[in-house]
């Protein structure tokens, strides 16, 4: 159920997440989403809750993960049906229950195995999310696809993955391939992050994180961004829609 409230001089709708993710959120395939918010600002799980309202067998959506474990992943995945696997293509290593019957999941948790060798990890990490990104870029004309970056800061800059989402955020859109990306460093990543045509922004602090919302863009005010943001509570969220021009408040869950 919707509110309307006034924050300074801004005139803002709130929604519940089960009315935002059900009646608002309008997702064409080869958008992109950003989901911004510092560690443990609910980013991942509204970007988890997005990705359960869009994802599906016509639309899957793979999810890149990078840490040794998580439970909100691990939960994620079995409430939804999401397969997880350990290499890429899916074809070559899914299981054999799904074989035999032909299923096919709403998408995928790519989540390479830990050895406890860090340098040796960070590389095959790298190799199987390059190799998964680039195959995900070519398929999409004929089967659109959601790629999920949990953290696109460590994937850009810890895994040297800049090239591949650089050309998704540009590239992929008209092509069907939809680049999620999540993010804790708000002030670090990418320009084209904020250029995505869905954006989650959580409450931060930060100042340099503050500054980077100017290039949002597409008419949308910073400081009235920063405004709203001011006055956030704890896991809500400012959704913005660039192409609409418009923003509301998604309460927490």
């Amino acid at each position: 159920m919707a509110r309307r409230l006034t924050i300074g001089e801004v005139d803002i709708v709130r929604f519940d997440r089960r009315t935002f993710f059900a009646e608002v959120f309008d997702y064409q395939p080869g958008d992109h989403c950003t989901f911004l918010a510092p560690t443990g600002g609910g980013k991942t799980q509204i970007g988890f809750e997005a990705l359960a309202a869009v994802a599906s067998p016509r639309l899957q959506a793979t999810v890149f993960v990078m840490k040794p474990k998580d439970s909100t992943v691990t939960r994620f995945a079995q409430v939804n049906g999401f397969e997880t696997i350990r290499d890429w293509p899916p074809a070559q290593v899914r299981g054999l229950r799904n074989k035999v019957l032909g299923k096919q999941p709403p998408g995928w948790i790519l989540w390479p195995k830990e050895t406890g060798n860090l340098e040796h990890d960070e590389y095959r990490q790298a190799q199987i999310f390059r190799r998964a990104m680039r195959m995900m870029y070519l398929s999409a004309r004929k089967k659109p696809n959601i790629m999920f970056a949990d953290e696109g800061y460590s994937l850009e800059k810890e895994l040297g993955l800049a090239a591949e989402m650089r050309r998704a955020h540009t590239k992929g859109r008209s092509l069907g391939n939809g680049l999620w990306e999540a993010s804790q460093r708000a002030a670090y990543i990418s320009m084209w992050s904020y250029q995505a045509q869905h954006l989650f922004i959580g409450f931060d602090p930060d100042e340099a994180s503050q500054d980077r919302y100017k290039e949002i863009g597409a008419g949308i005010d910073p400081a009235k961004v920063k405004v709203i943001l001011q006055n956030l509570g704890r896991y809500e969220f400012l959704y913005v829609s660039r192409e609409e021009r418009a923003m509301c408040i998604i309460e927490a869950s």
